[in-house]
């Protein structure tokens, strides 16, 4: 009985330590991360993101890490909104990529520059000015065709898994696959918050401000399906888009039951 209890002891024990070395380090921000991969592919919200806002300019940001590139041809979604904007990373050249529709003109852009690091932290901006340009640890920005508003869109937005896209305007080239790593603070801002060629990198937890519309720490504990909205607009985030179909649906039938 002793040498079974020791033996279990020490399962246990390796099994929580290969556990922790699966992990990557907390990000610079600290707290929380969010984890994606096959099986959970991607966090939305449960009702459509400002539908009725046509943006001037918008920031999307956030600390991301992944081990490991998108195969040639295909791309991974990082923060986006169907009709309205993507950021991506490429596999081709393992690249930010960025694209927004702007008062009925879609433009895209994939950088050209410096791959992405693997297996570290890297803050990831993606800035819409009309235009649409893209920056990582604190490089980058903005150099097309700045003025006019983005376009609205009634769709969700979505975190990681597949953006859906037109297929008969402009997009990526290859195919949208799901996105496998880590990602901590994703904050959205109303305003091009950062200027190239080169910007100051957040330090610690994303801020709210008055310039901030959504912004996820990512710091709930393991297992929760349901991510707050800090910035105090109520889009919460829910594990996949069933579940955020199925946890509308509820607040809607218990709603109608209270009118009652």
């Amino acid at each position: 009985m002793i040498y079974r209890q020791t033996f279990i002891c020490i399962f246990l024990i390796t099994l929580i330590s290969l556990s922790s070395k699966a992990l990557p380090p907390r990000s610079p921000a600290g707290g929380g991360m969010l984890r994606l991969d096959e099986t959970h592919d991607f966090v939305a919200t449960a009702k459509a993101w400002f539908p009725d806002e046509a943006f001037e300019g918008l920031t999307a940001e956030a600390w991301i890490y992944f081990e490991e590139a998108p195969e040639p041809s295909t791309f991974w979604s990082i923060i986006g909104q169907e009709g309205r904007f993507n950021l991506v990373i490429h596999g081709n050249r393992n690249t930010l990529g960025a694209w927004v529709y702007a008062e009925g003109a879609a433009g895209s852009l994939t950088s050209g520059g410096t791959p992405l690091p693997e297996k570290e932290w890297i803050h990831v901006t993606a800035i819409y000015d009309a235009g649409a340009g893209m920056g990582f640890n604190g490089k980058g920005g903005n150099w097309c065709c700045p003025g006019g508003h983005l376009i609205k869109s009634d769709k969700p937005l979505r975190i990681g898994g597949i953006v859906p896209q037109d297929p008969e305007r402009s997009r990526f080239v290859g195919d949208n696959v799901k996105l496998r790593g880590y990602i901590d603070e994703v904050r959205i801002s109303n305003v091009v918050r950062y200027v190239g060629p080169k910007w100051e990198v957040p330090e610690g937890k994303f801020r709210v401000d008055k310039r901030t519309i959504s912004l996820w720490h990512f710091d709930e504990a393991p297992g929760l399906i349901q991510f707050k909205d800090a910035s105090g607009n109520g889009y919460d985030l829910w594990r996949s888009g069933v579940l955020a179909v199925e946890a509308e649906n509820k607040l809607a039938t218990t709603w109608a039951q209270l009118k009652r």
